[in-house]
C-alpha cells in the first residue's frame, strides 16, 4: 500500500493488525446474530410457524448455516480481507464481479443499519407498552433510531480494541441473563416437556417445522459474518476467524434452544400460539415469573446488546467501504477521503458516510411504514421490512460468495487436489445453494406488502449495481485488487 500512502499525501491507510484475538473475535459474531434476538423478536416467528417445537428452530437452523457456510469458514482459512465477502468472488470470478458484490452488500450494510436501529427503538417503544402500558410517538421513535445510529458510529471510529472490550462485556451479561432467567422459569413452571423438541407437534407438522426454521432460523443468524471484515485487523487471522464464526454460531444456537425452551415451557402449549403476536415474547413470558425489576433488568441488557447487535457488523459493513476505497472503487479522490485511517486506528471517513447512508435508510423506511400503517403496526412492519431485505441480500451475497470458491479453487488448479477440497468448494456450495434457493422461494414467493415492495427494491439495487459496475468499466476505470495480496494458499 505504498503507492496508496504516497497518493493520500502521507495520510495513514493500513489498518492495524494483531488488534482483536480469538474470543473478541467470536463474541463479534455474538453480538451481530444477537442472543436476545431469540427472546424479544425472533420468538414471534419461530412460534407463529413451529407452535410449541420453536426451541428446535435455532439449532435446526444452526446446523443448516454451518453447512451452508463452509466455503465462507474455507475462505477464512486463506485469506484476511476486510472486503469480506467481495474478496471472494474477486477471487473467483474476477474484478469486476467482485466490485459489483462490494458495492451491492453496502446496500445489505444500510439495511443491516436500519434493521438493528429500528429494532432498538421497537424494544423500547414494546417495552414501555409491556411494562408500564405506555404508547411512544413516532416521531420519538424515530429521534431513537437516530441517535442509536449516531452512538453505533461513535463505536465505529474509537479505538477498536475499547470497542471490542466493550462488547466482550455486553455480550457476557446477555449470555448470562438469558441462562439465569431461561433456568429459572424453567424450574418454576409446570409445563415441563420434551414435546417441545418434536417437530412433529408444530402447526403444520414437520412442513410448518422446517418453514420456522427457513423464516426464523436463518434470520437469527445473518450477521454471523462480522469477523471477516475485522480479520486484517485479528491475531493469526488464518487460524482464528473461521474459528470465531463457527464458535459463535454453536454459543448462540445453544442459547437460542434453551431460550425458546423457557418461553414455550413458561406460558404452556395451549398458550404458546399467543407468543406469535405480543410485541415482546420474552417479557411476557417471563415477568410473570421473574416480576417487574427483573422485566426492567432483561430490557436493559436487551437494548444494550442490540446497541453491539448494531455495531459488530457496522464495523463489516465500515470496512467494506474502506476496502472498495483502498481498491480505488470511488475515483481517486473520494477513493483516497475514504481510506484515511484516524489517529485511532480505524477508517472514519468510511464510518461516516456508512452513518450518512444508514441514516437517510432508516428514516426513510420508518417514516413510510408509520405514515402509511401507524403505530404499532408501522414500528413493526419498518423492523421486519429492513430484517427481510437483510435476509434477501444475505441470500444472495452468499450464493456468490460460495461459487466463488468453486471457481478459485478451479483456477489455481487445486479443486480436484484431495476429496477434501471437492466437498469443501463443490459439494458444499451446491449444497448451500439448494438450502439457500428453497429458503428463498419459501421466504419470498408469496410476500404480502410491504416486504413484496422491499424485495423489489433488493432486485432494483442488484440491477442497479451490475449496470453502474459495468458503466464504470467500460469508462476504463482502473481499480487495484488487494485481495490478491491477502491470499494464503496451503
Amino acid at each position: 500500500m505504498g503507492q496508496s500512502n504516497n497518493k493520500n499525501n502521507g495520510a495513514k491507510t493500513e489498518l492495524m493488525p494483531g488488534q482483536l484475538g480469538l474470543w473478541s473475535l467470536m463474541f463479534m459474531t455474538v453480538a451481530a446474530i444477537y442472543p436476545m434476538a431469540m427472546a424479544v423478536s425472533n420468538a414471534s416467528a419461530a412460534v407463529s410457524y413451529s407452535g410449541f417445537a420453536a426451541p428446535l428452530v435455532p439449532l435446526v437452523g444452526a446446523l443448516l448455516i454451518l453447512f451452508a457456510t463452509v466455503p465462507i469458514l474455507e475462505y477464512a482459512r486463506i485469506a484476511a480481507f476486510a472486503g469480506g465477502y467481495y474478496g471472494l468472488v474477486e477471487l473467483g470470478f474476477g474484478i469486476t464481479t467482485g466490485k459489483f458484490l462490494g458495492l451491492f452488500r453496502i446496500f445489505y450494510d444500510v439495511f443491516f443499519d436500519s434493521l438493528t436501529a429500528t429494532a432498538f427503538a421497537y424494544e423500547i417503544y414494546t417495552t414501555f407498552y409491556v411494562l408500564f402500558h405506555y404508547e411512544i410517538s413516532g416521531w420519538i421513535l424515530i429521534f431513537m433510531t437516530i441517535v442509536f445510529l449516531v452512538l453505533m458510529y461513535l463505536f465505529t471510529v474509537i479505538n477498536l480494541r475499547i470497542t471490542a472490550w466493550t462488547n466482550n462485556i455486553i455480550q457476557i451479561l446477555q449470555i448470562v441473563i438469558l441462562i439465569a432467567f431461561s433456568i429459572y422459569v424453567i424450574l418454576k413452571t409446570p409445563y415441563n416437556s420434551l414435546s417441545a423438541f418434536n417437530p412433529y407437534v408444530a402447526p403444520g407438522g414437520l412442513s410448518g417445522f422446517f418453514l420456522g426454521v427457513v423464516l426464523a432460523g436463518f434470520l437469527f443468524y445473518t450477521g454471523y459474518g462480522a469477523p471477516l471484515y475485522l480479520s486484517e485487523e485479528g491475531v493469526e487471522p488464518f487460524k482464528n476467524v473461521w474459528r470465531a464464526i463457527a464458535y459463535g454460531v454453536i454459543l448462540t444456537a445453544l442459547l437460542g434452544v434453551l431460550t425458546m425452551y423457557s418461553e414455550v415451557v413458561g406460558i404452556g402449549p395451549k398458550n404458546v400460539s399467543s407468543l406469535s403476536s405480543v410485541l415482546n415474547p420474552g417479557l411476557s413470558a417471563y415477568v410473570p415469573y421473574l416480576g417487574l425489576i427483573a422485566g426492567i433488568i432483561f430490557s436493559i441488557i436487551a437494548w444494550l446488546g442490540q446497541l453491539m447487535g448494531g455495531v459488530a457488523p457496522g464495523l463489516g459493513g465500515v470496512r467494506d467501504i474502506y476496502a472498495l476505497a483502498r481498491d480505488r472503487f470511488f475515483g481517486e479522490r473520494f477513493s483516497s477521503w475514504l481510506v484515511k485511517i484516524n489517529k485511532y486506528g480505524v477508517p472514519g471517513n468510511s464510518a461516516l458516510l456508512n452513518l450518512i447512508l444508514g441514516i437517510i435508510t432508516t428514516v426513510i423506511v420508518e417514516a413510510l411504514m408509520i405514515y402509511y400503517y401507524g403505530l404499532p403496526q408501522g414500528a413493526f412492519y419498518a423492523l421486519f421490512l429492513s430484517g427481510s431485505n437483510v435476509v434477501a441480500y444475505w441470500f444472495i451475497l452468499h450464493l456468490l460468495s460460495d461459487f466463488g470458491l468453486t471457481s478459485f479453487y478451479y483456477k489455481t488448479k487445486i479443486l480436484f487436489k484431495n476429496i477434501r477440497n471437492i466437498l469443501v468448494a463443490i459439494v458444499a456450495p451446491i449444497g448451500a445453494a439448494v438450502v439457500f434457493l428453497y429458503s428463498f422461494y419459501m421466504g419470498y414467493s408469496s410476500l404480502p406488502e410491504p416486504y413484496f415492495g422491499g424485495f423489489l427494491f433488493v432486485i432494483a439495487s442488484l440491477i442497479f449495481s451490475a449496470i453502474y459496475v459495468a458503466i464504470l468499466r467500460k469508462r476504463g476505470a482502473r481499480w487495484e485488487s488487494y485481495i490478491t495480496k491477502k491470499v494464503k494458499l496451503e
